[in-house]
């Protein structure tokens, strides 16, 4: 058998070495080997960095040859580092994105790779996820709750992404001539470039899925030391603003007679309307105001699809909406 790694692993890392420790040892316990990890150090202190790889790839065979570390002089967007790393993925058949927080199950490779070099019409595949709530404190990590992290197939066609990002980039594999076909992530955007790829990807390509869950998304409570924050928590304001930029600029896109932009907007309440469904789901009382919400969002969904009938009116609609 081939030593070529079949996998190209991407890991961004800023100032965590706690975490980022966890997360190469979470590379190093895979049952599939044919992996080559690069790890960008956006523009961190290199010792830490280098303390963490080289202790990572003593725990696994060939370690020196297989975890490279690129650093980088200047701290740079999210999306900028993964493409840094992403113009070195030479031949290998698959990528993921692995964030520094977060980690896998044993099997996580082994599986995902498995099912695309069976499924050759999927250009990526999700397995199912646990939402593991933690608390970083100086060098104190621990756990605080573990959950079943929501996910169907479903949520992982156009369809249903397009209302947004409905999985973490831990539990996905990609096919690499991906980045050939619909390109590289968007260094333009701040946050949510994940969403934005995923998306091209899926107007591509079908996602696949696996249920099992193999992946842990890893996010810390308030309580936690600021620079181990997640993006997605630490920064709500700068992802609703991003969102809202990216439906502005599809509203004047048009995809198979439907615009982009009205489907993205329509597909977030819908989304919404769901998830609160679904947390409430089984409770003798809700809460009033999710009640509220919830009936607003049935009668924005009702109006949009209306929009839909009539473009011109549905347009300055939206307009007023994002406005």
């Amino acid at each position: 058998m081939s030593n070529e790694p079949r996998v190209t692993i991407v890991m961004r890392t800023y100032e965590r070495p706690m975490l980022l420790s966890r997360a190469l040892l979470s590379v190093a316990s895979q049952s599939f080997s044919q992996w080559k990890l690069i790890v960008v150090n956006n523009g961190g202190e290199r010792g830490p960095v280098d303390s963490a790889v080289n202790a990572a790839s003593r725990t696994v065979s060939h370690g020196q040859e297989k975890m490279q570390i690129l650093h980088l002089e200047e701290r740079v967007g999210m999306e900028t580092a993964s493409n840094f790393a992403l113009r070195d993925v030479g031949s290998s058949d698959y990528f993921v994105i692995h964030d520094d927080d977060d980690s896998w199950l044993p099997d996580f490779l082994d599986t995902t790779v498995s099912y695309l070099d069976e499924y050759l019409s999927y250009g990526a595949v999700v397995t199912g996820v646990y939402r593991v709530s933690e608390t970083l404190q100086g060098n104190r990590l621990w756990p605080v709750k573990e959950e079943k992290f929501f996910l169907s197939e479903g949520r992982l066609t156009f369809r249903g992404m397009i209302g947004g990002n409905t999985f973490p980039p831990i539990a996905g594999l990609f096919r690499t001539r991906l980045l050939s076909d619909v390109g590289l992530f968007n260094e333009q955007l701040p946050v949510l470039g994940d969403w934005e790829f995923n998306l091209r990807v899926a107007e591509h390509a079908p996602f696949g899925f696996i249920p099992e869950r193999l992946a842990k998304y890893h996010i810390r409570t308030p309580e936690s030391d600021g620079q181990s924050a997640n993006s997605i928590t630490a920064g709500l304001d700068l992802h609703r603003s991003t969102k809202l930029k990216l439906q502005d600029q599809w509203l004047r896109d048009d995809i198979s007679s439907v615009n982009k932009g009205f489907l993205s907007i329509v597909a977030s309440l819908e989304r919404d309307l769901e998830d609160a469904r679904r947390k409430n789901s089984g409770l003798d009382s809700v809460n009033a105001a999710e009640i509220v919400r919830v009936l607003k969002s049935q009668s924005l969904i009702r109006k949009f699809l209306r929009g839909l009938r009539n473009p011109r009116h549905g347009y300055q609609a939206i307009r007023r909406r994002i406005d």
